[in-house]
């Protein structure tokens, strides 16, 4: 029917903002398992060097002297620790320059562990061979594990060679060197990957979260925009469809006075629609301009005054209501009419003069809202007041 395809027209042509969709941080979730896996091993290589490391250096200091006791590289150690520790906990470390600063030194610590060591390069006493890769775990862990093993295998030959250069390469001490080297390497390896698997499964998880999150909001916003165009389209209908069909049917006499003004009025209603879901800071006044404009395009003279005070937010219902007898007014006005606003915090009364002739005002739409009106000759004169839940009764 020829009133089924205009609505569907005027509803589709009416684009719906839809609500912008709020997402967590992937990122955000990356950073805080990243951090805590890092918390890990900073604690892991503390409780290493000061609870097992400290008493085999007071030991070995009482027993052979300080030079023997490697106390200075545990100093340095702790030191370099420190920093990196410091460094990465600041979100730093991604660069060469932290490991390239600190994985030289441990290297050589290493290697200063193994001259000064009273029992050997695998003795109990040359803890800085299977210390120094959890400092070298803090100083690259931006980096990748590839470096990690480059290290661990740089590590494993500087102790392989000093351990042939001192003469102790027996079949035992080299059974023993390996044993030792897979076993701390190992667990060094497991601490710095798992937590990188760790952070991995976690982004993951919130990239699947955070897609099935996007998923439905925007299943949520398509029910909204057809809920919305569903609404519209039925207020729209009930609006203009008896009158199209009235036309196309040869039922609806436009000569007749009482017809023409429902068809001004159904425009200027579908107008004022068109313009409801517009996003402009005051929206009474913007439907107001749109039933004036209405008004204008059929001839008649309409002086919109500027309101007077500040429009609250009003919902919908409430400016339909307040609209209502204007739109009424200016359907039946002649030549010209003037809209005055004047506005509260609490209070607002729109109001129309017109040369207008009406046979019945308008009904109150809302219960909010006042309506009154007055005539004298052929001029009209028609108010509808909101008054707010604040307001005290007058």
């Amino acid at each position: 029917m020829v009133s089924q395809q205009v609505l569907s027209t005027a509803v589709s042509s009416k684009p719906v903002a839809e609500q912008p969709v709020l997402r967590e941080s992937v990122a955000s979730v990356e950073r805080r398992y990243d951090r805590a896996g890092l918390w890990v091993a900073i604690v892991v290589t503390l409780g290493w060097h000061v609870a097992g490391v400290a008493p085999v250096v007071l030991d070995s200091w009482l027993r052979y002297g300080l030079g023997a006791s490697g106390a200075v590289t545990w100093l340095v150690f702790a030191v370099l620790g420190i920093a990196a520790a410091t460094t990465v906990l600041r979100g730093g470390g991604r660069g060469p320059v932290l490991p390239l600063a600190i994985c030289p030194i441990l290297l050589a610590g290493s290697v200063i562990g193994s001259f000064v060591a009273p029992d050997g390069v695998i003795g109990h006493f040359n803890w800085p061979f299977t210390v120094v890769g959890w400092f070298a775990v803090l100083a690259l862990w931006r980096r990748p594990l590839a470096e990690l093993i480059v290290f661990y295998a740089g590590n494993t030959m500087v102790g392989g060679a000093m351990l042939v250069a001192m003469g102790e390469a027996g079949r035992v001490s080299v059974a023993r060197f390996i044993a030792l080297c897979c076993g701390i390497s190992a667990l060094q390896i497991t601490v710095f990957a798992g937590s990188r698997m760790v952070t991995a499964m976690a982004r993951r998880g919130a990239e699947a979260e955070d897609e099935l999150a996007r998923t439905r909001a925007a299943h949520i916003a398509a029910e909204v925009v057809q809920a919305a165009r569903r609404i519209r389209y039925e207020t729209i209908n009930g609006t203009v469809a008896y009158l199209l069909d009235g036309l196309a049917n040869g039922q609806l006499d436009l000569t007749d006075r009482s017809a023409r003004q429902q068809v001004a009025v159904a425009i200027t209603r579908l107008r004022r629609y068109l313009v409801e879901s517009d996003e402009v800071p005051d929206q009474l006044w913007h439907e107001l301009q749109a039933c004036a404009d209405a008004a204008e395009r059929r001839g008649i003279a309409v002086d919109l005054a500027a309101p007077s005070g500040l429009i609250p937010p009003l919902p919908a219902d409430v400016r339909r209501a307040l609209t209502e007898p204007i739109i009424a007014a200016l359907a039946a006005t002649a030549a010209r009419a003037r809209i005055t606003v004047v506005a509260s915090s609490d209070e607002v009364a729109v109001a129309i003069l017109a040369d207008a002739q009406l046979d019945s005002p308008p009904p109150c739409l809302h219960e909010a809202v006042e309506s009154s009106h007055d005539a004298e000759g052929e001029m009209l004169w028609l108010q509808a007041r909101w008054i707010g839940p604040s307001a005290s009764p007058l």
